[in-house]
């Protein structure tokens, strides 16, 4: 015969015990998330706005998320930024292009 513990009831309370070292690293990572999980949040369920927001909030709101938006842009600009060699090799693709071009219409 097999004996199985009884599961404690949903609300019960449950004492864990961790060294501080670990407790501190686990506090470390939660407040180190927490930005990500409030972007997260507010992309999945938005906050309600209230109605009664005056036109300067909502303005102050859109110029927030006006300059929000142009740094990524700039920083998913910066990160596309070609290097001096792929640079060097499209302009010489493109020359190589605009004289096979040149040489088909002069055949043509």
């Amino acid at each position: 015969m097999s004996s199985h513990p009884v599961p404690p009831p949903a609300n019960a309370p449950v004492d864990l015990t961790l060294p501080r070292e670990e407790a501190e690293a686990l506090l470390l990572a939660v407040d180190a998330m927490r930005p990500l999980l409030e972007r997260i949040r507010a992309e999945i369920a938005p906050e309600p706005v209230p109605s009664t927001i005056a036109e300067d909030d909502a303005l102050r709101r859109a110029t927030r998320l006006a300059r929000e938006s142009l740094r990524e842009a700039r920083v998913a600009i910066g990160e596309r930024t070609p290097t001096a060699d792929q640079r060097r090799a499209w302009q010489e693709a493109a020359r190589r292009y605009v004289a096979e071009r040149a040489g088909g219409r002069r055949a043509g």
